[in-house]
């Protein structure tokens, strides 16, 4: 089997895997999804999944071959890591760089992180060569992000101010147009509390000062992160 551990930006050797960054806006997916092509009577089948660490990658395989069982070859890629840390890929007996590095590529070039991409081949009987072969891995893994809902990173801030019944007006007719409005009490001051995504989070402080009399009394309470569905436009 051949595998390795591949990246171009800058890389940082570790043990097995090769150490990259590449910053925000990484995606992944929403779920298991699967595509097949036909190429010259070969049939590749290409699986795409989210992982959260590398020995679920030796499970998933080890459950695609039992769902695809005497295929000739399962060959894959995966990146894990919030800034795509991890990466690995396996030709699985084609030749070199033929089958898992093309699979990768496509990840790498989607900005993916935390999936895994497994392209099976029943071979059909015809020989591919170096560049059928990688025409045929590649484009079996873009057929498969075709069809997937990618999802993205968003952090969000739950936050608290305090105004005075003087800038009360102006304060709350913004949060409530501008943010997710969770709580107001009312006592010698008045206290909101609100929640905003992080993007906002440098116009809604600036904006806010201003409207409190050029007083800073915001309060970050929270901070969080999750995954939600992203449209891609191609």
């Amino acid at each position: 089997m051949n595998s390795y551990s591949i990246c171009s930006k800058n890389p940082i050797v570790t043990g097995d895997y090769v150490i990259i960054s590449y910053g925000e806006f990484m995606v992944s997916i929403q779920a298991k999804t699967t595509a097949e092509i036909i190429v010259r009577k070969s049939r590749f089948i290409a699986v795409i999944l989210p992982i959260t660490s590398e020995e679920q990658t030796k499970e998933e395989l080890i459950l695609l071959r039992k769902t695809y069982p005497n295929a000739n070859h399962y060959t894959y890629a995966y990146i894990l890591g919030e800034d795509a840390r991890i990466q690995k890929a396996s030709d699985d007996g084609e030749p070199t760089r033929t089958a898992g590095y093309p699979i990768l590529e496509v990840l790498v070039k989607n900005n993916m992180t935390n999936c895994m991409l497994v392209v099976i081949r029943y071979f059909g009987g015809i020989l591919l060569g170096t560049g059928g072969l990688i025409r045929a891995y590649s484009g079996a893994a873009a057929e498969v992000l075709n069809r997937v809902v990618f999802t993205e990173k968003q952090t969000s801030f739950k936050l608290r101010i305090s105004t005075d019944y003087d800038h009360l007006g102006n304060v709350d007719r913004y949060l409530r147009e501008n943010t997710e409005l969770l709580h107001v009490d009312y006592d010698k001051d008045i206290c909101f509390t609100f929640q905003i995504n992080s993007s906002d989070f440098e116009n809604v402080k600036e904006q806010l000062f201003q409207k409190n009399n050029f007083e800073n009394r915001l309060e970050i309470i929270e901070e969080y992160s999750d995954w939600y569905p992203k449209q891609i436009d191609y």
